[in-house]
């Protein structure tokens, strides 16, 4: 099934939620064979709250092993942005307060400290459901590329989800926040997924059983409850 994690946690059985992907791409005048598109799609148990911070974390960095990902800070000082820490190049943020309607892709230009992000502009697409439970982003191979990488050549991703309420970077900040990731949130270590894109293909939560319901971090908040997801590699 070519799906790896990047911590091993206990697999605990969710129910089938199937999810309906569809709208075209639309690509610039380049002359090169349009990249691939990762599609992703997660849904929480209440809804999109758009005071809240929600964030889908990549890591490009050709580790097929799955050695490093993105994961969640556990503990102030909260990694120093916030949100995240681990490893990753790349991420999409919504919050009401962002232009685009909320959603901005960011690349991390100091991949160390994880903390000067350089906003890119809006994914190729990204909306909330009707209902308000889901929320999907569309992004453009090209965009997450290395300096002089080819999208061709993007063979391995690490991905991670991460729902919170708010994201302190003061190192001082002793209080805590309410958050969840992908898997089991109240395990340690935290999980991400390692998906390879040679190819086309769609992994959904059904597949892994990983994403269990009630697992929001020092609090109980269903609008940050992540309960389903899916992830395409779409040429």
């Amino acid at each position: 099934m070519h799906l790896r994690y990047g911590h091993s946690i206990p697999l605990l059985i969710l129910g089938v939620w199937l999810l309906v992907l569809g709208g075209c791409a639309r690509f610039p005048e380049t002359g090169l064979a349009p990249s691939k598109r990762l599609v992703v799609e997660f849904r929480v148990a209440g809804r999109i709250r758009p005071d809240y911070y929600y964030f889908i974390l990549i890591d490009n960095d050709s580790d097929f092993l799955g050695v490093n990902g993105p994961v969640p800070p556990v503990a102030p000082p909260w990694g120093g942005n916030g949100f995240a820490t681990g490893s990753f190049q790349y991420f999409v943020e919504y919050n009401n307060a962002l232009p685009f309607n909320g959603f901005v892709l960011y690349k991390v230009l100091d991949p160390d400290r994880l903390q000067v992000f350089q906003a890119l502009g809006a994914p190729l697409e990204a909306s909330i459901s009707s209902d308000g439970k889901s929320l999907r982003v569309v992004i453009d191979f090209a965009s997450i590329v290395r300096d002089g990488q080819n999208p061709a050549d993007i063979k391995v991703l690490q991905v991670n989800i991460i729902a919170t309420d708010r994201t302190p970077k003061d190192p001082t900040d002793t209080s805590l926040k309410l958050w969840d990731a992908l898997g089991d949130s109240r395990q340690f270590p935290n999980t991400y997924l390692t998906l390879m894109t040679d190819a086309d293909r769609l992994l959904r939560n059904a597949d892994t059983h990983m994403e269990p319901e009630g697992d929001v971090v020092n609090g109980n908040d269903p609008d940050l409850d992540i309960v389903d997801w899916q992830i395409e590699v779409r040429s």
